[in-house]
């Protein structure tokens, strides 16, 4: 990574908060543009800069938004009907749309103080080899997550490489998202029993939720195993 495609992602970002605070952007995509945009600045920033502690504040503070949004947009929405007419929808919507909007006050609230100075340099961070789990991962959110992290460091310093390759890009990008989707519906059920269920649905839910983890799954360990063969 050169130190113009650094300033240049600086300016990209900068421009973004920006807008993002003066127009008051809320909606599902905003939020996810907003974080995609933290973590591929943050990407090339060294943990010592005090840029790079901003930044991690920006994605720390918008996580309980974002939280909400995948649980609406995301694992609700994935959910059969039949499951879905017996939940109190109105008690979940208005417990939890007051809760996003609460977090967005505080998130916009923090953005509004942000200062990102337009002379900012940034250096390169130093290549260090990223260490790649011992074992490929079993169906486990935890062991998951783990996963999923590294797979981020791979894709977002694909990313940020001159030329870049976009068949790495892509191949990265589908199993971030496959990841993503498995701990989304381990988050989404979670989030769910914390309202007012029914046992009996709510068990259904839980089998119907690792029935579409495990396909999830079987899906990721094809496009690992692709990417980790295919010689990308």
């Amino acid at each position: 990574m050169n130190k113009e495609h650094g300033l240049k992602k600086l300016k990209e970002f900068r421009k973004y908060v920006k807008d993002f605070v003066k127009h008051n952007r809320s909606t599902v995509k905003e939020i996810h543009d907003l974080r995609t945009a933290c973590r591929e600045l943050i990407s090339l920033l060294s943990s010592k800069e005090e840029l790079y502690k901003k930044i991690k504040k920006v994605i720390k503070a918008s996580n309980s938004v974002r939280d909400i949004d995948v649980f609406f947009e995301a694992y609700l929405a994935s959910l059969p009907k039949k499951y879905l007419k017996k939940l109190d929808m109105k008690s979940i919507n208005k417990r939890t749309h007051k809760s996003r909007k609460k977090e967005l006050n505080k998130l916009h609230k923090y953005l509004k103080s942000l200062d990102i100075q337009n002379t900012i340099l940034l250096e390169a961070k130093q290549d260090k080899s990223i260490v790649k789990p011992k074992e490929e991962p079993k169906l486990n959110q935890e062991e998951l997550h783990k996963y999923r992290i590294y797979i981020k460091k791979l894709l977002y310093r694909e990313k940020n490489s001159v030329p870049l390759n976009k068949n790495r890009v892509n191949a990265l990008s589908k199993i971030k998202d496959c990841l993503g989707s498995i701990n989304d519906n381990y988050n989404g059920y979670e989030r769910l029993n914390n309202f007012e269920v029914k046992p009996k649905l709510l068990n259904r839910i839980a089998n119907f939720t690792e029935a579409k983890n495990l396909k999830l799954f079987k899906k990721f360990q094809i496009l690992n195993k692709k990417y980790v063969e295919g010689g990308l």
